[in-house]
């Protein structure tokens, strides 16, 4: 049921609060910066700023009337301005010294208005709510800065989305096309109430910079992309039924304190659009996601869109940290607790709903034809998912120079649909395509009597006399192929399907002398040739060459999976059910099939696990895995089941490392790629292959194999920890080689590898949540008394950054009397300067001061020169609170010296820091005092 509202309460800040209060323009351009550097924005900052705003409105008597009034109801805020300065100001903060953060909390709602505008008002739409949700990912955006992760955002919106859809409340449409034509088209041809648009955004505001204003980046048409400017997106709403659109893209909500139109949500604004939600700062992916399932989901309950978002921004500041198969142990999740505030809604009147709910909902029905034919080949009636492959499979086969293809993979992978939508696209544009499946029902001799059918006189009466000179079937095929690209002037596509029947499986060679000849005949060379489109579960020796590539295809992505789910009419099993169903079938459309055969389940577990299991034997027969197994030499059999030591992909020579004694590595892999045993992958950063083994053949070996031994295990372990030394420094390579060293049995290393690097890196950008659930307790417990005093060091560090100092100083006792007990000289040095810290912090400045000079006499004793300089310069800060402002600066003159003679970046950048908290301008300052010093001035 909806919430219950209250009349909105106007908020308008003052005319020149901005010339008035210089220090809420300092503090909201200090976390814009904060967000732009993806710094971990911490609840202080935001109740900083958001406390300084509310000053600015002197409102306290009239929400306290407002709120009072309301009772139990919602009570809606609306921040009222026309002034682009004012706008520009981080409002989603509001703090109340009461009510706390009116942006989130669920008592309230919190919207923006430009002016009150009186608008007729139109009859509503009736429902189903009809969503658009529309993802554009170029592929030319940087892998870590700039690539959102959108295909986990549209799976996030299908699962909420996916009970309201069985039960006919709404109707979803998910293009696979991200160019601003098509998009166009969409609004064109078809009705929508709710757009989302998730993609990158991109603000300028500065003329220094280039051009000025707000650009969404669609795709292009070669996969590059395309910008769009505010204007020409806002133009594409003109005349639709849309209500609101969603902007999941970075900075879609900013604008220019001196031009408010400068913002893409607002130029969405003025097209007359009722409500336009944009993000303020470039949003993380996981803030991201979570607040558009929770959108949804509140949308599903028939909410406003005001109380929807403000629920959605609740959902990112205490979304949970996931348990169980989906546990996170990146911080990411934490990451992006700060995050909450920078979704924000423009609204011209937030009681207008987005449709009518007054009507009769019908369940979708499942389709009578769910599958159709094109030139032979049966196809699903509606294609998901591979846009990628779209996309770059496109490109070849539509190029200046069409080329050739053989998709590969495992069975029920979609390489039958995808060669299938590539043929539809090319019959789209006027070419003749014909098709042959390797089936027993199907005939080579029909289709070739069909390529002959299509021939016309006179050339087809040529060709017949020909062919009664043509000795063998590579010249009849050379002969007809030449004919038909003559006739349509080079426009003719061939696809050969399921060749897996035709191969030999120990060479894999093609079997059938015809199909073969017909291959060969058609390879490309200087004579033209038509575009070639095979599928295969197993490679065929000797493909590649002049524009013929392989394309093995691995599993689908979750949110296609989820949307195939929906197509069948399955029931609304929930997420966690979804996702262990993804997981267990790898992504498998076929498995899913299977799945739905069988008697759907909804509330029983056990039901459940025992549909999943019986599916998941069906998929195995149907992939065939036992009897490729069975086609294997021991040694490729053999280096099958060890890859299972990989719980991760591995580039080959991961895969080198686990083969040991086994001859010719290289040439065995091959052999289990070419018949989809192993899957292949690209490494977006390093370009490089990687391999896999899929879950199917993963569960089967399993069962039928014996484990591999722990060398093997141990030898991939420390494999992986490699490649985080040398190829891929990143967050994900480290938890995965973590991972592997603790599963291997390598506990000592494992916990030596969570202590440096990963604990540090934590520590550094301030996920202290995340250190302390999710990693110290296990390091605490380690059996190597070392790691074991490290560990405890620094949960007790972490405790002091949260402010735990009673939870902090337990742990930082035991740890310094571990290292004294083992001579650790070092640690201790470090543990001393530490506790140091909670004495001064309690305002015990003389029992901190004592435990600083233990510290630093340890530390000068062992030549710890960058120890000494974090230990002197807390000492200064003791001088300090006790008003020796001498001492103090000589302290701080001495890590300077020390830190600029031994490159201590850390301890400089402190230092300038400090300068300009004391008025000074910086490093310089330092320097000019240090050499007065010296000359004795």
């Amino acid at each position: 049921m909806p919430a219950h509202l209250h009349t909105p309460l106007i908020l308008q800040p003052p005319a020149d609060a901005v010339s008035r209060f210089p220090d809420v323009v300092k503090l909201a351009h200090d976390l814009s910066l904060d967000y732009v550097h993806r710094r971990v924005v911490m609840e202080q900052a935001l109740r900083a700023m958001g406390g300084a705003l509310w000053r600015t409105l002197g409102a306290d008597e009239a929400l306290a009337a407002a709120r009072q009034a309301a009772g139990t109801r919602i009570l809606p805020l609306i921040l009222d301005s026309a002034d682009p300065a004012i706008q520009s100001l981080p409002w989603e903060c509001l703090h109340h010294p009461e009510h706390g953060f009116l942006g989130k909390h669920l008592g309230f709602s919190l919207t923006r208005r430009l002016s009150p505008e009186s608008s007729a008002t139109a009859d509503l739409p009736k429902g189903p709510l009809k969503v658009l949700l529309f993802t554009a990912l170029p592929d030319d955006l940087d892998q870590e800065k700039e690539r959102l992760d959108v295909e986990s955002e549209q799976a996030n919106v299908l699962e909420a989305l996916d009970p309201l859809i069985h039960r006919g409340l709404v109707e979803l449409t998910t293009p696979d096309d991200g160019r601003f034509e098509h998009f166009r088209q969409l609004l064109r041809e078809q009705e929508f109430h709710l757009v989302f648009l998730s993609g990158h955004g991109k603000f300028n505001a500065d003329p220094l910079l280039g051009e000025t204003g707000a650009w969404f980046l669609f795709e292009g048409a070669d996969g590059r992309g395309d910008p769009v400017e505010g204007k020409e997106l806002a133009q594409a709403f003109s005349g639709t039924a849309v209500q609101a659109v969603v902007l999941s893209a970075c900075q879609s909500g900013k604008s220019a304190s001196a031009d408010l139109g400068s913002s893409l949500a607002v130029r969405l604004l003025h097209v007359g659009l009722p409500h336009v939600v944009g993000m303020r700062e470039s949003i993380l992916d996981v803030a991201g996601i979570h607040f558009a399932h929770a959108l949804c989901e509140a949308l599903g309950r028939q909410e406003r869109l005001d109380v929807a978002l403000q629920a959605a921004r609740s959902a990112i500041a205490e979304s949970p940290t996931l348990t169980g198969p989906r546990k996170d142990v990146s911080g990411a999740t934490e990451q992006s607790w700060g995050q909450w505030c920078l979704p924000l809604l423009y609204s011209r009147d937030p009681a207008q709903a987005l449709i009518d709910w007054q009507f009769q909902p019908v369940p979708p029905q499942m389709p009578l034809e769910r599958y159709h034919e094109i030139a032979g080949m049966s196809l699903p009636a509606a294609f998901i998912g591979r846009r990628r492959e779209l996309r770059e499979l496109g490109q070849l086969v539509c190029g200046d120079r069409p080329g050739q293809c053989l998709l590969t993979g495992a069975g029920g992978q979609g390489k039958t649909s995808l060669a299938g939508r590539l043929a539809q696209r090319l019959e789209a544009r006027g070419w003749l395509v014909r098709a042959y499946t390797a089936r027993r029902e199907s005939s080579w001799g029909d289709f070739v009597n069909e390529l002959l059918f299509c021939l016309q006189k006179p050339l087809s009466e040529q060709i017949d006399k020909a062919l009664l000179r043509c000795r063998t079937e590579a010249d009849k095929a050379r002969l007809i192929a030449r004919a038909l690209l003559q006739q349509t002037s080079g426009k003719l596509a061939l696809v050969f399907d399921n060749l897996e029947t035709l191969q030999d499986p120990k060479t894999r060679e093609i079997t059938d002398k015809a199909v073969a000849a017909w291959l060969d005949a058609c390879k490309p060379g200087s004579d033209p040739a038509p575009v070639v489109l095979v599928t295969s579960r197993w490679a065929i020796p000797g493909w590649e060459g002049d524009r013929r590539v392989q394309r093995p295809l691995g599993a689908p992505l979750y949110g296609d999976f989820l949307r195939f789910h929906q197509q069948l009419g399955g029931a609304p099993w929930g997420a966690e059910r979804l996702r262990r169903l993804y997981v267990a079938l790898g992504g498998n459309f076929k498995g899913l099939e299977f799945f739905h055969a069988l008697n759907q389940v909804a509330g029983d577990d056990e039901a459940f696990l025992r549909q999943l299991e019986q599916s998941r034997k069906e998929l195995q027969l149907y992939m065939a895995v036992e009897k490729l197994v069975g086609y294997l030499q021991p040694a490729e059999r053999e280096l099958l089941n060890r890859l299972r030591a990989y719980l991760a992909p591995t580039f080959a020579d991961g895969v080198r490392i686990v083969a040991q004694d086994l001859a010719e590595p290289e040439r065995l892999l091959r052999r289990l790629v070419g018949l989809s045993l192993v899957e292949v992958e690209i490494e977006p950063a390093l370009h490089l292959p990687r391999y896999r083994l899929s879950p199917v053949v993963a569960d089967w070996l399993r069962e039928h194999e014996p484990e591999p031994t722990s060398e093997i295990e141990q030898r991939a372990a420390r494999y992986q920890h490699w490649v985080f030394d040398n190829l891929l420094d990143t967050l994900e390579q480290a938890l995965i080689a973590h991972e592997a060293l603790r599963q291997s049995g390598l506990d000592e290393d494992a916990a030596r590898f969570a202590l440096n690097p990963i604990v540090p890196y934590f520590d550094r950008i301030g996920l202290y949540h995340t250190l302390l659930k999710e990693w110290l307790p296990a390091l605490r417990e380690s059996q190597n008394q070392e790691l074991r005093a490290d560990a405890l060091n620094r949960s007790g560090k972490t405790c002091f950054h949260v402010g735990q100092y009673d939870e902090a100083k337990p742990f930082l006792e035991e740890s310094l009397a571990i290292q004294r007990a083992i001579g650790d000289r070092a640690g201790e040095g470090a543990t001393l300067n530490n506790l140091s810290q909670i004495y001064d912090a309690r305002g015990d400045y003389d029992t901190a001061r004592r435990y600083l000079e233990e510290s630093l006499a340890i530390r000068r004793a062992i030549g710890d020169r960058a120890g000494s300089c974090a230990t002197l310069f807390n000492i200064g800060h003791i001088f300090l609170e006790n008003n020796d402002e001498n001492q103090a600066i000589a302290c701080w003159l001495g890590v300077y010296r020390i830190a600029k003679e031994i490159g201590n970046a850390q301890a400089l950048a402190a230092l300038e820091n400090l300068a300009k908290s004391l008025g000074g301008s910086g490093l310089e300052d330092w320097e000019r005092l240090s050499q007065q010093m010296e000359s004795g001035e």
